[in-house]
């Protein structure tokens, strides 16, 4: 490996040799392992940029992390020290790696190519399986493109879902003290299985949902047998009125609860917080009324969740914001969406240092929220630009920019504002690829079908708005589905109960 430590040269080098040329399409990935493609380097909006001051196995260090400035979103470049630190060892890995889907996904796009369309509303119809719009349909004046673009993200390949151990670490305002919560979380895919095409592309037993989530803490104590399922319906892709059925099991309470989901766009996760007194509870009130009910769970700084009483009610509840989650699962209906075009970005798509469950210990920098220590590749990113059609607090975020990796529609980078255009937070997202884990468990019903799935292994949040932030682990995480058998019994609310 060579190790730069300093920026000057190489910067230097990459003005002296000039912009490189555009591209010779909207949407095109360059090749694998052109580090300098013939169709030129991109900035958003399709400007060229210099060459690149690095190469494959270059480790680069605190000192020489300038040369990464033109390759991560200015927002988190601007809060810097809470992703880099002084120790970091960044590996700049494969330019453009092949990481797209396997044949089954492409043949299903292609299948039913022209049939999903947006409508007026921006809902998904006529949608089987696949990705919904071809990218090389698209045009670049398409009025609909970026409600296109979101579909294709939400219907991205993900093996099946995603399922296994997590460990989100709350960090406190300037105190930076960290606040473990760990548990087990899944979201299997239903409906629109690109796998399932001799079952009309539906898993066994799916009915009419698109997907079946839920999970389980295990720790702290005071949140510990919390427990919950979420089913989305498929008739959420064009009814923006249309909510999550959402159930939990409340130890405290010994019982199974349906909970509100009026404000839930994504994954939910019950939600929780620390603060400044010592407990640290769950809440379980109605909608509006704290964590269960404010959409997704999340990360709030400063106070504390107050208990659940007999009625569910919720005192002192904190408004979340983040769940660790965020930003997997969209609900495209509820935002309205421009593309504001491609950028090459260095991100850890491929990760290959472990953390929890195998690793627990690992570092992340004073703040907590740095996976610099890591592999990096230089990919393609779409820029797609988010405004929300209902946020009504002037706390939540009412924009946000997604960076999503062009090929494979993963996500990189996620930045959000509030109504008034303050920066609310930014944060990166960790994946792993399944075809170098050795051991992957196979699909269960064709061993011999290929993998090719990006697991979501992690992902860090600096809020900047409070000083605080959050860091998600989830190395283990594997996206081929339960047999069959397993998935009856995690479709079922009633069992809940019987995770004892």
């Amino acid at each position: 490996m060579r190790s730069i430590p300093r920026p000057t040269a190489m910067l230097v080098l990459g003005l002296l040799l000039g912009p490189a040329t555009a591209t010779s399409g909207p949407w095109d990935v360059p090749p694998e392992g052109s580090c300098a493609p013939s169709g030129g380097l991109v900035g958003v909006g399709g400007e060229d940029v210099p060459p690149i001051p690095f190469e494959p196995g270059d480790v680069i260090d605190h000192e020489g992390a300038p040369i990464l400035r033109n390759y991560i979103p200015k927002e988190l470049w601007e809060h810097r020290d809470k992703f880099f630190f002084e120790g970091m060892r960044l590996e700049i890995g494969p330019c453009f790696r092949d990481y797209s889907p396997p044949a089954f996904y492409q043949e299903a796009t292609e299948k039913f190519a022209g049939q999903a369309n947006v409508n007026e509303d921006g809902g998904l119809e006529g949608y089987t399986a696949g990705q919904p719009f071809a990218a090389a349909s698209l045009a670049e004046d398409d009025p609909q493109l970026g409600h296109k673009w979101a579909w294709n993200v939400q219907f991205r390949y993900q093996g099946a879902g995603f399922g296994g151990k997590f460990r989100i670490m709350d960090m406190v305002g300037r105190s930076h003290r960290g606040e473990p919560f760990e548990g087990e979380i899944f979201k299997w895919q239903l409906n629109f299985r690109a796998d399932q095409a001799e079952r009309d592309y539906k898993a066994k037993g799916g009915k009419n949902y698109q997907f079946v989530a839920g999970g389980l803490f295990l720790m702290p104590q005071a949140a510990r047998e919390f427990a919950w399922r979420q089913y989305r319906d498929v008739d959420m892709l064009t009814d923006a009125r249309r909510t999550d059925e959402l159930h939990a099991y409340i130890p405290s309470m010994r019982r199974v609860r349906r909970l509100s989901a009026v404000a839930v766009d994504g994954l939910y996760l019950p939600s929780f917080s620390v603060g400044v007194q010592p407990a640290t509870v769950l809440a379980a009130g109605p909608a509006g009324s704290g964590p269960a009910g404010a959409g997704g769970g999340g990360m709030g700084g400063g106070g504390s969740i107050g208990a659940i009483g007999a009625t569910g009610g919720v005192a002192d509840a904190i408004k979340p914001k983040r769940n660790g989650f965020e930003g997997l699962e969209l609900r495209p209906l509820l935002y309205q969406y421009t593309v504001k075009g491609v950028r090459d970005v260095l991100a850890p798509i491929n990760g290959v240092v472990p953390s929890y469950p195998e690793n627990p210990n690992r570092a992340f920098g004073a703040w907590g929220l740095s996976f610099a220590s890591d592999r990096w590749d230089l990919r393609r990113a779409l820029v797609l630009d988010s405004t929300s059609k209902t946020v009504e607090s002037e706390s939540d975020a009412a924009r946000v920019v997604h960076y999503v990796d062009l090929q494979t529609g993963q996500p990189l980078y996620y930045v959000s504002w509030d109504r008034k255009g303050e920066l609310i937070d930014v944060g990166m997202y960790v994946s792993r690829w399944s075809d170098d884990r050795e051991s992957y468990p196979p699909w269960p019903d064709d061993a011999g079908r290929p993998l090719r799935i990006l697991d979501p292994v992690g992902a860090a949040f600096a809020n900047i708005r409070d000083d605080g932030g959050w860091r998600r682990e989830s190395w283990d995480i594997v996206s081929t589905p339960p047999k069959d058998s397993q998935l009856r019994k995690v479709l079922s609310a009633g069992q809940l109960t019987k995770r004892r």
